[in-house]
């Protein structure tokens, strides 16, 4: 067996109500919270106000200008306020966009911009402000997770940046906050949490702790995001379990290949992230299944999908299609994703031999 390192420096408070602790986890001292969200939950949810009502007494300043998939823009401007404010804590609400947004901002709030210079691997000279991340949604599992993906609109490009100072300090995960979900984001960010955990078990990076969060992961996807759709409160409550664990297991294991060849279909054709990181692993798992570094594990994998008529009978169980060409993407697109994709990081501890042809072998697959 081989070595490894397991660090969650990010403490996990979840259950039920648990929102109304939130003020007691600031840390003394602390005057200025600066909350980040986006507009939708800011007044179309009650997480906003409850948020709010946790935190009487702090001088609280609300930034709620993140869009999906967060611009390299937006957070500067976050930055920014953050700054004049003088923000001594940061409270990242929402989806995966502002607990990321939230990271971001609570860098640059310590070190001024232009964040492309730490995305580009400058180091911080001080610490980011420390950050507490509230999900909203079932997904992404940034509450626990030192990495972050921000957009760069002008070179149409998803960037990750991963960093073990912008761990949140606290995951405050209460499930009633994701209650509100419409049916859709209960689905797509309940895939990203699938395809977390299916990509965190196959990465060349996990070891047998973080198999074992994964594989729990999986089992409770498949067990409960269907009723999840319907609002059933104990699936909801399982999923946003499963999010936070699935989230620990890509903090030690990452993403392998299907997120990043998702990139592209969110950036070009406004596919949410976790349908397109499903979608993609639908078809990256049949390329494995025929050659990978890791058959086992596959074959472990296989079993948890065969009762649901595998991943591809899963996802349409759920309504949703694997051909990319009902998303709008074409063929004179392929070359330019394979290129957009063999030049990431996670390409390196995916179990295969990975190369430009093969990329598109796989996209055109799934047309």
């Amino acid at each position: 067996m081989t070595s490894f390192d397991f660090h969650l420096p990010t403490k996990i408070i979840f259950g039920r109500g648990r929102i109304a602790e939130l003020g007691a986890h600031v840390p003394a001292k602390t005057k200025r919270v600066f909350i980040v969200t986006d507009e939708t939950i800011a007044t179309q949810t009650p997480a906003l106000d409850v948020t709010l009502q946790a935190l009487s007494g702090y001088e609280i300043r609300t930034f709620t200008r993140v869009e999906e998939n967060p611009s390299i823009a937006t957070v500067e401007d976050g930055g920014r306020e953050a700054r004049t404010f003088k923000a001594q804590f940061v409270i990242g609400l929402g989806g995966g966009s502002p607990m990321d947004a939230a990271r971001g901002i609570a860098m640059l709030a310590a070190n001024p911009g232009p964040l492309s210079r730490h995305l580009d691997g400058e180091p911080m000279k001080r610490p980011p402000l420390p950050v507490i991340a509230v999900p909203t949604t079932s997904g992404t599992g940034s509450e626990v997770t030192p990495y972050a993906v921000f957009t760069d609109k002008d070179a149409g490009n998803k960037i990750g940046y991963g960093n073990p100072g912008i761990f949140p300090t606290i995951a405050l995960v209460d499930p009633e906050l994701t209650y509100s979900m419409p049916a859709a984001v209960v689905v797509n960010t309940g895939l990203d949490v699938l395809a977390h955990a299916v990509e965190a078990y196959l990465s060349t990076m996990s070891f047998p702790l973080n198999d074992t969060l994964a594989l729990h992961a999986i089992d409770v996807v498949l067990a409960h995001l269907g009723r999840a759709t319907l609002k059933d409160r104990e699936s909801m409550d399982q999923m946003a379990a499963a999010a936070a664990i699935a989230g620990a297991a890509i903090a030690h294991g990452s993403t392998i290949l299907p997120h990043i060849m998702g990139y592209p279909l969110t950036v070009f054709h406004g596919v949410p992230h976790g349908r397109a990181s499903a979608i993609m692993m639908v078809h990256v798992l049949a390329g494995l299944k025929a050659k990978s570094t890791c058959p086992e594990k596959i074959k472990i994998i296989d079993a948890r999908f065969a009762p649901h008529g595998g991943p591809d009978g899963f996802l349409h169980g759920l309504g949703v299609s694997m051909k990319l060409a009902d998303y709008g993407v074409r063929e004179d697109e392929i070359a330019l994703y394979a290129q957009k994709t063999i030049v990431k990081g996670d390409v390196k501890i995916t179990p295969a031999v990975v190369t430009a042809e093969s990329l598109e072998k796989i996209y055109r697959s799934a047309l």
